[in-house]
């Protein structure tokens, strides 16, 4: 496959397919740890060559000078390029980035080691390096994938990265155009079914959301967005026993996902399984112990099974979280009531009506 035409997932893996080949696996990271594109000082050998002022003679003395230096140099780096993996592994970073490059560029173009590199930046920082802040910013990406589209039409990553543009301002039928070329040139593309997805998403067009994330499911099995999105999906069609999968098997591939655990537990709640939904909301806390609103509902939950003492605990944490929380005040003083605690009770409600003076 021409490397124009690769997805950026696709050339990151067939670039460290290509470091580890070469340097060994073990060393690959320190080959990229050296990556810094674009700041070479290439004004050093001038200085040099100029330095102190120097005649004509004295500069091209230093200019065959520096020849011989490199050419001894290139002779050196010829015979670490081609030693075995257990000489490269003693060699210093500076070395492993030289052999690292030269196979990269030698595979990728230096238009592929540049995608190669901010793939790495993108995966390491948790998102894309053309990372949307406004509208101006998706008005330039828009044109620059544009004319990207228009030198290479069979560049696939172009059309999700203008779709992603048009997505930010609000152009969700041109995301979508977008997304549905991608797939059409590379139908098992689970990006561009989950991005197109979140587009339909925005559209409020629930059913082609649910469809495509199924899609980028199917061809990719570890995406927990789209499990935890379309899990939301199910709740609203009211398909809980389908969201309750959803939610269960994000948790399964990312076991601190809070809000996966919260949306599981407050169904299970629904279903009236409250163990399980006291278990949610508790795995929930402990991810997000300053979520006053988990409190409350564990406590609602520790109410319906008559654990009254465990639901005031929860609310009154609620109300040290969110001192204001008049909902919270509120099951408080239910809960004091079921109890027989009329004055706690009473306390709660007149903080109600203080917090909230046209409040019933």
């Amino acid at each position: 496959m021409n490397i124009l035409e690769m997805t950026d997932k696709e050339l990151y893996e067939l670039g460290q397919k290509t470091l580890a080949d070469k340097l060994g696996a073990d060393q690959v990271e320190r080959f990229i740890r050296q990556c810094k594109p674009g700041e070479g000082d290439y004004s050093v050998d001038r200085h040099k060559l100029l330095a102190n002022q120097g005649d004509i003679d004295t500069i091209v003395e230093r200019i065959q000078e520096r020849r011989k230096t490199r050419k001894v140099e290139e002779r050196k780096r010829s015979e670490r390029f081609n030693a075995p993996q257990s000489e490269i592994r003693k060699m210093t970073d500076i070395e492993i980035f030289e052999i690292g490059l030269k196979v990269l560029v030698d595979k990728l173009g230096a238009a592929g080691y540049w995608r190669f590199f901010q793939k790495y930046q993108e995966i390491k920082r948790g998102y894309p390096i053309e990372h949307i802040q406004n509208k101006e910013d998706a008005k330039k990406e828009i044109a620059i994938y544009t004319a990207g589209i228009t030198l290479n039409p069979k560049m696939v990553e172009n059309y999700i990265k203008r779709g992603n543009a048009y997505s930010y301002i609000g152009e969700h039928d041109k995301a979508i155009a977008d997304y549905s070329e991608a797939i059409k040139r590379k139908p098992d593309y689970a990006e561009a079914y989950s991005n197109r997805a979140k587009a339909h998403l925005k559209k409020v067009d629930f059913d082609k959301a649910i469809e495509d994330y199924t899609k980028a499911i199917e061809l990719n099995p570890q995406d927990v967005d789209a499990y935890y999105t379309r899990g939301k999906l199910y709740v609203e069609g009211g398909e809980y026993d389908k969201a309750i999968a959803d939610f269960s098997m994000a948790i399964k591939l990312d076991p601190e996902h809070a809000d996966a655990s919260g949306y599981r537990a407050t169904l299970y709640g629904e279903k009236g399984e409250y163990d399980k939904a006291i278990e949610g909301f508790s795995k929930e806390i402990e991810l997000r112990p300053y979520d006053a609103e988990t409190y409350e509902e564990r406590g609602k939950i520790y109410v319906k099974i008559g654990e009254y003492d465990k639901a005031i605990a929860d609310f009154s944490e609620a109300i040290k979280l969110i001192p204001d929380f008049t909902e919270a005040y509120f099951e408080r003083a239910m809960a004091y009531l079921r109890m027989d605690k009329l004055e706690d009770a009473m306390q709660d409600f007149d903080k109600i009506s203080e917090l909230k003076q046209d409040s019933t």
